[in-house]
């Protein structure tokens, strides 16, 4: 439909009322008017919303986005998370008064009434839920616009609230910086350019996503079938056009956009006036007086999605030697695995007993996965209408955890009592609903893979079959991994058995990643929480250590690296005693689009989270049988961190490792995913070794560091070198 690279209308189908129909904008055009041009892009904006919550609403103005909130100090998670609900009937009554089109249900959603047993038809859910420090919410842009940010801090400073009533002057500025992405766009003062404060970059950006947002939306199909009693999902929006394209489409508008900014203006202090006339009459209204005067809100980020990193090994780290010469026994250590579940009816993590024989291969015995936890439904749990679920979506939790459908919906009764009630997560009633009695099998066999280099058992290999498919590769170049003894494709060549790294270890089965895309920050930060909890509630060290073979890439004009949600909560975590080791991320090796053409480079600064948390063992990938001829794998993410932090810590080995699988499956995989798996089991062989290590997980860390094996590479390549558990040991 594009012909002339400049006519938004031949490029973009219209509605009946002469205006686009919803369009994304570029980045280039966004971080146009957000930071500045690209030759002098010396401004950083200083808005609430971080720079990932711009680009997502820029992408998809009218459709919702998934949002991490941080509370200001002077309020809690809880304050936040009952305010949004308030806060939403009230914008949803002024949309009714402007003729605004309101959002479209995502789903038929229901208030519900204890005291009269009845339901009420009303908004869709944001699906509002708190953590300790930490609100999420599903907003639409308006919302944020008029809901969230009147309630930070940054709505408060004297200098955003007494400009925003002053902007009627610079009208002229606010239109020239809507037009000026335009590559036909002739500036008359340049000097206004590069003046333009960050407020009213904040001002012309959000009048023009708010306008967006507000266009009917292109007609296509969904691209996903209805669930049972939900509508569709909104069919996506086509790609952005160019800059030039886009500001063509909007440009004879412009003054539209700007007048309903600044009405906005006067509307959401008018709603933020009512809001609090509604809480000064509360019992509670004390406990919102010092937000009203500083502020509830800090930030708003987007809830990230967590991916894998995924992209011979035991003998390579000697772990084996370790294990022999020092008779390291690790069962009683215990270890997270954050992950995609583990396949519990592997043989590799049977207890082992020696005292069975061959014949005893039907028995079904005793598993080393302690618990199986789904962190995947954690979200629609602990929300503030988890009362209001779908009586299908309750089945789905009493069939997994093994109680009846009304012990669920009573739990969960309770648990949106507690959250209208504002008081902390009860982890003692949340755990009840995400404990799985009904273990299905895990959404991949990545979580599988991480937990058997941690702790695959080789002697109960008779149960388990190898995927020849898989493992010719790894066979003929020699790999060496976790793998039990058996014939390859190649005729008469066996594997020789390994085991893990601590072949008698105990596992926790934490499931944060679904076979859905619905894998975020937010479920990552809910079972972190959760192990400090278990913790604190035996009153000592339950859970030694935790495993995250995820990767969430960070963006440094969101956050101060290290410092992202994530981050912060694997601190608190080190703090209360746990060792946390992180992937470093398959993100080394990079293709960049240029106006030339593609290029193919390597990456530095590359380390994704949590690893780029400080006290955190990040771990890079390197070759398993020749680190020294090889050294760090291609794929491997280097640092230095954002901030000039060494990173990775060090490496271990990445590359076709093999490891347990679901279906009691063998096969290699590669990525620091593999890599950082064999850190976790080295630091559990330290604990387990020496008990006076025990809750000192940055002792552990520097241990591990110290007695690296240096290959030869840049530090921000290798960190403190290869991983060698064997001098580990022998160094205390």
């Amino acid at each position: 439909m594009v012909d002339d690279g400049v006519s938004g209308k031949k490029s973009w189908p219209y509605s009946q009322d002469g205006r686009p129909t919803q369009f994304p904008l570029p980045k280039d055009l966004l971080e146009t008017i957000l930071l500045g041009p690209a030759d002098d892009r010396r401004v950083l904006q200083d808005s609430p919303l971080l720079g990932d919550v711009w680009a997502a609403y820029a992408l998809d103005p009218g459709n919702t986005q998934d949002v991490l909130i941080t509370p200001h100090r002077a309020a809690t998670a809880a304050d936040v998370a009952n305010l949004i609900p308030d806060g939403r009937d009230i914008w949803d009554a002024t949309r009714n008064t402007l003729g605004l089109p309101r959002p479209i249900p995502r789903e038929k959603t229901f208030e519900y009434d204890p005291s009269t047993d009845t339901r009420t038809e009303e908004l869709p859910s944001a699906k509002v839920a708190y953590l300790q420090g930490l609100v999420a919410a599903e907003l639409y842009f308006d919302e944020v616009l008029c809901i969230l940010v009147p309630l930070t801090q940054w709505w408060r400073l004297p200098q955003v609230r007494d400009r925003i009533e002053q902007l009627q002057p610079r009208v002229p500025q606010l239109r020239e910086l809507l037009l000026s992405p335009s590559s036909t766009f002739v500036r008359t003062d340049q000097q206004s350019y590069n003046d333009y404060s960050s407020l009213e970059r904040y001002v012309a950006l959000a009048g023009l996503i708010f306008w967006i947002g507000r266009l009917q939306r292109p007609s296509a199909p969904a691209t996903a079938p209805a669930k049972a009693g939900r509508q569709p999902a909104l069919p996506p929006l086509p790609p952005p056009l160019t800059a030039d394209q886009t500001v063509a489409l909007y440009m004879p508008h412009v003054d539209e956009i700007i007048a309903g900014m600044i009405e906005l203006y006067g509307i959401v202090q008018s709603n933020h006036d009512r809001l609090f006339a509604k809480l000064r009459n509360q019992d509670d209204a004390d406990a919102y007086r010092d937000g009203e005067q500083e502020g509830f809100i800090f930030q708003v980020s987007l809830n990230r999605k967590a991916t894998t990193a995924l992209d011979r090994s035991v003998p390579s780290v000697k772990g084996d030697a370790a294990a022999s010469l020092f008779k390291v026994k690790c069962n009683k250590i215990v270890w997270a695995v954050i992950d995609s579940g583990i396949d519990r009816t592997h043989p590799a993590f049977d207890v082992d007993d020696p005292g069975l024989d061959a014949a005893a291969d039907a028995r079904t015995p005793d598993s080393r996965i302690i618990k199986t936890f789904d962190f995947t439904r954690i979200r629609e749990i602990i929300s503030s209408r988890a009362r209001d679920l779908a009586p299908a979506d309750v089945a789905a939790i009493a069939n997994a955890v093994g109680l009846t459908d009304e012990k669920v919906a009573g739990y969960l009764d309770e648990i949106a009592r507690d959250f209208r009630d504002k008081r902390p997560i009860n982890w003692a009633k949340v755990e009840k609903l995400i404990t799985l009695k009904n273990i299905p099998e895990p959404a991949n066999p990545h979580g599988t893979h991480v937990a058997g280099i941690i702790g695959a058992n080789g002697n109960a290999f008779r149960n388990a079959k190898l995927r020849e498919d898989k493992l010719k590769e790894a066979a003929d170049s020699q790999a060496q991994g976790v793998a039990a003894a058996a014939t390859t494709t190649r005729p008469k060549t066996k594997i020789i058995s390994y085991d893990g790294m601590c072949p008698d270890i105990r596992l926790y089965d934490f499931r944060v990643l679904s076979k859905s895309d619905d894998n975020t920050e937010f479920a990552v930060i809910s079972a972190l929480q959760y192990i400090r909890y278990v913790n604190e509630r035996h009153n000592f060290i339950n859970i030694h250590g935790v495993n995250l073979s995820l990767s969430i890439p960070h963006d440094v004009r969101n956050f101060a690296c290290g410092r992202t949600p994530v981050c912060n909560e694997c601190e608190r975590l080190v703090e209360s005693g746990v060792v946390v080791v992180a992937a470093a991320g398959n993100r080394g090796f990079q293709k960049y689009e240029t106006a030339q053409g593609p290029v193919e480079n390597y990456a530095a600064f590359s380390i994704t989270d949590p690893g780029n948390s400080e006290s955190v063992i990040t771990v890079g990938s390197t070759h398993g049988n020749w680190p020294h001829t090889y050294g760090v794998s291609f794929f491997s993410s280097r640092g230095p961190t954002g901030d000039g932090r060494l990173k990775p810590d060090l490496v271990a080995p990445g590359e076709r490792v093999q490891s347990t699988v679901k279906d009691k499956q063998w096969a290699p995989e590669s990525g620091t995913s593999m890599a950082a798996p064999h850190v976790s089991g080295a630091a559990a062989m330290l604990l387990a070794r020496y008990d006076e290590l025990v809750g000192q997980p940055r002792r552990v860390k520097q241990i591990l560091c110290d007695s690296a094996t240096d290959l030869g590479r840049e530090r921000s390549f290798q960190g403190h070198g290869m991983l060698d558990v064997l001098r580990a040991l022998q160094s205390i």
